[in-house]
């Protein structure tokens, strides 16, 4: 289990009220018992980094968060900025 923002350089400290929580099933490694196939992995982002990332899952199963598209970076900078 996760206690904190998936984000390393935040690392804010887990609340299940904001931020974006999400889940992906993994395989397990060929060879395992076949009861062991699949395993559930969660992943949480805090509230101001889910407005900044998204997660993204490759096709070697590795779950990171990268940068949404520059246009929403823009609209969250630009709600940020005139909200001050």
């Amino acid at each position: 289990m996760f206690a904190k923002c998936c984000n390393s350089d935040c690392r804010k400290p887990f609340d299940h009220r904001e931020g974006r929580l999400v889940r992906f099933s993994k395989s397990s490694a060929q060879g395992e018992p076949a009861e062991n196939q699949r395993s559930i992995e969660h992943y949480w982002l805090c509230g101001r980094c889910a407005e900044l990332f998204v997660f993204e899952y490759d096709s070697e199963m590795n779950v990171r968060i990268k940068p949404r598209d520059r246009e929403t970076h823009k609209t969250i900078l630009f709600r940020s900025a005139s909200a001050a």
